[in-house]
């Protein structure tokens, strides 16, 4: 007797996908757009204008190109600083004991 063949089932990619705004992670778009925002609004003067549109513009590439390598970079980046203490980089016979 064989063994039946192992049921399939379907991911729809919609379900599993990031999610980005301009092709980078939505939170740090925003943030960046709010601070650049907020720099061109509160020193009004034509040159906090170019400085907030170049400041956005720059973020805005490099924050593209952290979601090309990885789409939840920074996720990945907060929880490594959060257990950080638990696992260190390297060995060391000086880590701390967590369980006590």
């Amino acid at each position: 007797m064989t063994a039946p063949a192992p049921r399939a089932i379907p991911l729809h990619r919609a379900l599993i996908r990031p999610i980005l705004l301009l092709g980078a992670e939505r939170e740090l778009v925003l943030s960046t757009a709010l601070l650049a925002a907020g720099l061109v609004f509160s020193v009004h003067q034509w040159w906090s204008l170019i400085l907030g549109v170049g400041l956005w513009l720059i973020g805005l590439a490099a924050l593209q190109r952290m979601a090309k390598a990885d789409p939840s970079l920074s996720q990945v980046l907060a929880r490594h600083l959060r257990y950080q203490a638990w696992y260190p980089a390297r060995a060391t016979p000086f880590a701390k004991d967590w369980r006590r």
